[in-house]
């Protein structure tokens, strides 16, 4: 620390100037400092400036900073000598594991003892790009953090400004001269874990991948030691394994729905989609591009040599004490192969109606038709919708051992205990017709169809559960009315239709905002003039996400259902018989007290849960 600084935090140490003045004087050098000293009548002349730099280098004992600040009583100390027979030299952590004075305040006379600043890393945003340049394994071993650059110095917070011999090391193992600040030394260790974990830069997401033990396989898939002990015959470096466990353990650990590997004339591209959103995480050189999609191809049980074709397989790891499954696809590109992996974690999903975000009308209404004892259930909504999720809590909230249910699925996403579950095999002839056709005679009490998509799985469905099935399926539909065309369009007779269905239903994701970084925000005129139904909800409190770290600066995380459910009424049973326009239909089921996908999104935002844009980005004015 240079002579004037020490002598500026000598004066504040002594309660000579007060923070601002510290402020306005730090930005001099020493002549113009001590002019204003001198003004200020801090310090008669120059001379005197340098008795407090001559001070500053007598180190003072932290017992004196703490009684001298009054965070230590005398009779405290006094009790410490008298049991130790001296000052002991943990008396840091003495007095913190007592509880006598508080860890901050500890540290806070650390600082003051060396001539250091203090950090409160409660209030202090670590920056993330500079974090991320130094490598993990160092920061983690010297257990500091790098804080910010002060001209070609590094500030580094550690817990102990008087360790030398760490700093040095630190300082020869990155290469760059540093200054010391002080923070409490569980926070640093706090902050630390939480830069990594929360980060997706490459060289923090991935800096342990040496140290990533191999994901086991499940025992049911036995051969799988066997078939990976050839495989490595085959490579020239067993380090891809290592990379493709570590993606996927990474991808499990950040909650990613898909791992996505991407071909490109540079390499390879792995990108982690979180929240339904997708993040580049790591890129692959072009040397090791195939070797990576390789790997992939034989964890699945795929053909290796074939790469003119799409694939499709799956495999299943332990990974964190539990078993866990991934679906593989395979698809030829320009530039290569690429794989995309579904992670089908069922404990993640926890597979209970309560946390999908029903709002409790919906819930009631849902829960009242899939109890009943026979007839359709439909969920409408795109691919990554969450319909085989509400199907699947559906099934555990129903499923008891006096029943035999049967799901018929393309493939199976979640195997679920004492249920038959089917995949579909289109190249041996197993279809959802074919399989239907002969789960009903199976006797079955209910039925699960992963999907609707012709005419002749859909009359199947509804004859099962006109003759006393509870059928459960979904559609690729935008909402319940357009549900309800499709099925239509596809042949079903309308009276059939009427008589067999219980209940429709449509649902989207959409994201949560942060509650790290959740501000209260009022929309700009653009959006509000965009917005047709903004006037109903003026009134009330808007939130957004600044975002942060723990959202990966996206202002998002986790996501929520929002949902359309229309019981099918006398009324509009008839309305469907009789072919009544869509618009109809769709007004009856509003009054009915039906809530649109809109209203429903709507609700989350009056709540708090998510954001204008979001439901703009997801659903169409009503």
């Amino acid at each position: 620390m240079a002579v004037w600084e020490k002598i500026l935090y000598e004066l504040k140490n002594r309660n000579r100037i007060d923070k601002a003045a510290l402020e306005t004087l730090a930005s001099k050098n020493f002549s113009e400092g001590v002019k204003e000293l001198i003004k200020l009548k801090v310090i008669e002349n120059e001379q005197a400036a340098y008795k407090f730099y001559f001070s500053s280098l007598k180190a003072r004992s932290l017992e004196d900073v703490l009684i001298s600040e009054g965070r230590l009583a005398a009779s405290e100390l006094e009790r410490i000598i008298n049991e130790f027979g001296a000052v002991p030299g943990n008396l840091k952590d003495l007095l913190i594991e007592r509880g006598i004075v508080y860890p901050a305040a500890v540290y806070r006379a650390i600082a003051v003892q060396h001539n250091s600043e203090f950090v409160d890393l409660n209030e202090t945003k670590i920056d993330d790009a500079l974090f991320s340049k130094f490598d993990v394994n160092i920061i983690r071993r010297y257990q500091f953090i790098p804080y910010a650059m002060k001209g070609e110095k590094l500030v580094i917070v550690i817990d102990d400004p008087s360790d030398v011999e760490r700093i040095e090391e630190i300082e020869s193992v990155i290469g760059i001269p540093t200054l010391a600040y002080v923070s409490v030394k569980s926070d640093i260790a706090r902050i630390i874990n939480l830069m990594i974990e929360t980060s997706l830069s490459e060289n923090t997401l991935f800096a342990d991948t040496d140290d990533t033990p191999a994901l086991r396989a499940v025992s049911e898939e036995a051969d799988d030691a066997a078939a990976d002990a050839e495989f490595l015959k085959t490579m020239s470096d067993s380090s891809i394994v290592k990379t493709v466990d570590s993606i996927i353990l990474k991808a499990i650990r950040k909650k990613a729905s898909d791992i996505h590997f991407e071909v490109y004339p540079e390499g390879l591209k792995v990108k982690y989609r979180i929240d339904g959103a997708l993040y580049v995480v790591k890129t692959i050189d072009v040397k090791s591009k195939n070797f990576i999609i390789s790997r992939l191809k034989n964890m699945a049980s795929l053909d290796i040599s074939e790469k003119r074709i799409p694939q499709d397989g799956r495999f299943k790891r332990y990974i964190d004490d539990r078993a866990i499954d991934f679906r593989v696809s395979v698809l030829p590109s320009v530039f290569g192969e690429t794989v995309v992996i579904r992670v089908l974690d069922q404990n993640a999903l926890g597979l209970d109606l309560a946390r999908l975000g029903f709002p409790e009308h919906d819930l009631i209404r849902f829960k009242k038709n899939i109890f009943k004892p026979y007839g359709m259930i439909l969920v409408a909504g795109p691919t990554g919708s969450g319909k085989t999720t509400t199907l699947y809590s559906a099934i555990k909230a129903i499923k008891t051992p006096e029943d035999k249910f049967i799901t018929i699925e393309d493939p199976v996403e979640y195997q679920i205990p004492d249920i038959v579950q089917i995949n579909v095999n289109e190249k041996k002839g197993l279809t959802f017709a074919s399989g239907l056709r002969s789960i009903v005679r199976q006797d079955p009490d209910e039925i699960m169809v992963g999907e609707i998509r012709d005419f002749e799985t859909a009359n199947i469905a509804i004859n099962a559960a006109l003759t006393g099935h509870l059928v459960l399926s979904t559609i690729h539909a935008n909402n319940v009315i357009d549900a309800i065309g499709r099925l239509v369009n596809m042949g079903v007779d309308p009276y059939q239709f009427a008589a067999s269905f219980n209940l429709i239903m449509s649902q989207r994701l959409i994201r949560k905002i942060c509650s790290s970084c959740r501000r209260e925000y009022i929309p700009d005129e653009e959006t509000v003039k965009l917005m047709g139904d903004f006037e109903r909800y003026k009134d009330h409190k808007f939130y957004k996400g600044e975002g942060c770290r723990f959202c990966h600066n996206t202002g998002y995380s986790g996501r929520t259902g929002i949902y359309e459910t229309m019981p099918l009424s006398d009324c509009i049973k008839n309305m469907i018989i009789l072919k009544a326009s869509p618009l109809d239909i769709r007004k009856q089921a509003v009054a009915e007290g039906m809530t649109t996908l809109r209203q429903s999104a709507w609700q989350r935002v009056i709540e708090g849960i998510s954001t204008i844009d979001e439901i703009n980005r997801m659903t169409f004015e009503d």
